[in-house]
């Protein structure tokens, strides 16, 4: 491992910052939303976390064990940014879901620049992130053969 695992993520920051503040500014008492607030504001820490440890080190100067500690920290934070934007879609589909039926929610553009915002995060992760976090081939092969 003589380079950096992978880049830093200002673009997948940014997406959740928007999201997050447009969120926020929408102030709403629902439950949903809110849960996807804190799921949006826990991802942004992450990402910036993220940053800030990929900067520490001089990737090409520094020890084989220091690159593989820090690529492990990595790759933690990575999976848990993951895990918090995944969560933060399944929540905005929950509270689209909710929103058909109820209709509490006034539709707004911010909405939309919400939804924008989260599948951009998604899939600059997916392009830039995803190899980091990459399932074992084991584990890719078993979820195939038993879908749910």
């Amino acid at each position: 491992m003589s380079k950096a695992p992978c880049g830093r993520m200002p673009c997948i920051w940014a997406s959740l910052s928007v999201a997050a503040t447009k969120l926020k500014a929408i102030n709403t008492d629902n439950e949903i939303a809110n849960s996807l607030l804190f799921e949006l504001q826990t991802a942004v820490h992450l990402a910036e976390a993220f940053d800030q440890i990929w900067s520490s080190i001089y990737w090409l100067k520094s020890s084989k064990k220091t690159r593989t500690r820090v690529t492990i920290t990595l790759t933690k934070l990575a999976q848990s940014i993951s895990d918090h934007i995944t969560e933060s879609l399944r929540l905005f589909n929950e509270l689209c879901e909710q929103q058909e039926e109820l209709k509490t929610l006034e539709l707004t553009d911010e909405w939309i620049d919400i939804r924008v915002c989260l599948y951009r995060a998604n899939s600059a992760f997916q392009e830039t992130h995803y190899q980091l976090i990459k399932p074992l081939p084991l584990f890719e092969y078993l979820e195939n053969q038993n879908p749910s």
